[in-house]
Protein backbone atom coordinates (compact mmCIF):
# COMPACT_ATOMS: atom_id res chain seq x y z
CA UNK A 1 0.00 0.00 0.00
CA UNK A 2 1.27 3.17 -0.96
CA UNK A 3 0.43 6.46 1.51
CA UNK A 4 -0.78 9.38 0.05
CA UNK A 5 2.22 11.84 1.87
CA UNK A 6 -0.51 14.27 2.59
CA UNK A 7 -3.23 11.71 3.83
CA UNK A 8 -5.14 12.56 6.63
CA UNK A 9 -7.17 9.57 6.80
CA UNK A 10 -7.82 7.93 10.06
CA UNK A 11 -5.52 5.52 11.31
CA UNK A 12 -5.74 2.76 14.18
CA UNK A 13 -2.73 3.02 16.74
CA UNK A 14 -2.05 0.02 19.02
CA UNK A 15 -2.09 1.34 22.56
CA UNK A 16 1.63 -0.11 23.05
CA UNK A 17 2.73 3.01 20.65
CA UNK A 18 1.74 5.09 23.32
CA UNK A 19 2.78 2.88 26.37
CA UNK A 20 6.21 2.99 24.62
CA UNK A 21 6.26 6.77 24.37
CA UNK A 22 5.70 7.18 28.05
CA UNK A 23 7.84 4.26 29.42
CA UNK A 24 11.92 5.53 30.24
CA UNK A 25 12.95 1.69 29.45
CA UNK A 26 11.18 0.86 26.53
CA UNK A 27 13.63 0.48 23.72
CA UNK A 28 10.95 1.86 20.96
CA UNK A 29 10.43 5.04 23.33
CA UNK A 30 12.07 7.45 20.66
CA UNK A 31 10.66 5.61 17.84
CA UNK A 32 7.66 6.49 19.31
CA UNK A 33 7.84 9.61 20.28
CA UNK A 34 8.37 10.49 16.59
CA UNK A 35 5.77 9.17 15.24
CA UNK A 36 3.43 10.99 17.68
CA UNK A 37 5.18 13.94 17.19
CA UNK A 38 4.99 13.37 13.09
CA UNK A 39 1.15 12.33 13.26
CA UNK A 40 0.38 15.16 15.75
CA UNK A 41 1.97 18.07 13.17
CA UNK A 42 0.41 16.37 10.64
CA UNK A 43 -3.40 16.50 12.40
CA UNK A 44 -4.15 13.08 11.10
CA UNK A 45 -6.47 11.43 13.17
CA UNK A 46 -5.88 8.54 15.70
CA UNK A 47 -8.89 6.37 16.27
CA UNK A 48 -8.53 3.40 18.81
CA UNK A 49 -11.14 0.96 20.56
CA UNK A 50 -12.07 2.70 24.11
CA UNK A 51 -10.72 -0.26 25.81
CA UNK A 52 -6.66 0.80 24.46
CA UNK A 53 -7.31 4.14 26.10
CA UNK A 54 -8.04 2.42 29.26
CA UNK A 55 -4.90 0.22 28.35
CA UNK A 56 -2.79 3.21 28.42
CA UNK A 57 -4.26 4.99 31.52
CA UNK A 58 -3.98 1.74 33.65
CA UNK A 59 -0.13 1.42 32.37
CA UNK A 60 0.27 5.50 33.39
CA UNK A 61 -0.56 4.28 36.78
CA UNK A 62 1.36 1.52 37.02
CA UNK A 63 4.42 3.54 35.56
CA UNK A 64 3.56 6.45 37.57
CA UNK A 65 2.95 5.22 41.07
CA UNK A 66 4.37 1.90 40.83
CA UNK A 67 7.14 2.07 38.85
CA UNK A 68 8.13 5.50 39.17
CA UNK A 69 9.64 5.39 35.85
CA UNK A 70 6.76 7.62 33.84
CA UNK A 71 8.02 10.40 31.47
CA UNK A 72 5.20 11.81 29.59
CA UNK A 73 6.64 13.37 26.16
CA UNK A 74 5.87 16.24 25.39
CA UNK A 75 4.52 16.50 21.64
CA UNK A 76 4.51 19.94 19.91
CA UNK A 77 4.54 21.57 23.86
CA UNK A 78 1.10 19.31 23.88
CA UNK A 79 0.77 16.42 26.01
CA UNK A 80 -2.94 15.68 24.28
CA UNK A 81 -3.36 13.86 21.24
CA UNK A 82 -5.82 13.63 18.90
CA UNK A 83 -7.49 10.76 19.37
CA UNK A 84 -10.81 9.38 18.42
CA UNK A 85 -12.43 6.91 20.89
CA UNK A 86 -14.43 4.00 19.26
CA UNK A 87 -16.84 3.17 21.86
CA UNK A 88 -17.73 -0.56 22.54
CA UNK A 89 -21.71 -0.62 22.58
CA UNK A 90 -24.14 -2.48 21.00
CA UNK A 91 -23.77 -0.50 17.70
CA UNK A 92 -20.07 -1.85 17.81
CA UNK A 93 -20.89 -5.38 18.30
CA UNK A 94 -23.70 -5.08 15.67
CA UNK A 95 -21.51 -3.75 13.55
CA UNK A 96 -18.09 -5.49 14.07
CA UNK A 97 -18.82 -8.78 14.92
CA UNK A 98 -19.35 -10.42 11.68
CA UNK A 99 -15.74 -9.27 10.02
CA UNK A 100 -14.07 -12.11 9.55
CA UNK A 101 -10.78 -12.35 10.67
CA UNK A 102 -8.17 -14.84 12.20
CA UNK A 103 -8.57 -15.88 16.41
CA UNK A 104 -6.80 -13.73 18.44
CA UNK A 105 -7.12 -12.29 21.72
CA UNK A 106 -10.19 -10.05 22.81
CA UNK A 107 -8.35 -6.77 23.10
CA UNK A 108 -6.04 -7.56 19.84
CA UNK A 109 -9.33 -8.65 17.84
CA UNK A 110 -10.74 -5.28 18.20
CA UNK A 111 -8.13 -3.55 16.97
CA UNK A 112 -7.77 -6.15 13.99
CA UNK A 113 -12.13 -5.38 13.03
CA UNK A 114 -11.89 -2.26 12.93
CA UNK A 115 -8.84 -1.41 10.79
CA UNK A 116 -9.51 -4.49 8.30
CA UNK A 117 -13.33 -3.51 8.30
CA UNK A 118 -12.77 0.67 8.06
CA UNK A 119 -9.39 0.02 5.65
CA UNK A 120 -7.70 1.44 8.14
CA UNK A 121 -3.47 0.99 8.23
CA UNK A 122 -3.20 -0.37 11.57
CA UNK A 123 0.27 1.26 13.63
CA UNK A 124 1.74 -1.53 15.94
CA UNK A 125 4.85 -3.03 17.68
CA UNK A 126 2.56 -6.36 18.68
CA UNK A 127 4.10 -8.97 16.74
CA UNK A 128 1.23 -11.92 17.51
CA UNK A 129 -1.61 -8.80 16.50
CA UNK A 130 0.66 -7.96 13.71
CA UNK A 131 0.77 -11.41 11.78
CA UNK A 132 -3.01 -11.90 12.53
CA UNK A 133 -3.55 -8.60 10.76
CA UNK A 134 -1.44 -9.78 7.62
CA UNK A 135 -3.35 -12.68 7.40
CA UNK A 136 -6.56 -10.89 7.48
CA UNK A 137 -5.34 -8.04 4.69
CA UNK A 138 -4.87 -5.38 7.07
CA UNK A 139 -2.40 -2.77 6.19
CA UNK A 140 0.30 -3.25 9.36
CA UNK A 141 3.18 -0.82 9.98
CA UNK A 142 5.79 0.03 12.66
CA UNK A 143 5.36 3.82 13.35
CA UNK A 144 9.17 4.30 11.66
CA UNK A 145 7.72 1.63 8.78
CA UNK A 146 4.56 4.39 8.29
CA UNK A 147 6.68 7.30 9.09
CA UNK A 148 8.57 6.39 5.96
CA UNK A 149 5.71 5.64 4.15
CA UNK A 150 4.30 9.34 4.02
CA UNK A 151 7.45 11.47 3.95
Amino acid sequence: MVLNKTSHEKIIVDSNIFINSFSQESKYRDESIEFLSEISKRNQLISMPAHGLFEITCSLKRLSELDRKYVHPIILGKTEYQIEAIHIDRNFISKYSGVDVPYTKAGDHLYLVVAKYNGYPLITRDKGLSKRAIEAGVHVYTPTKYLSEIN
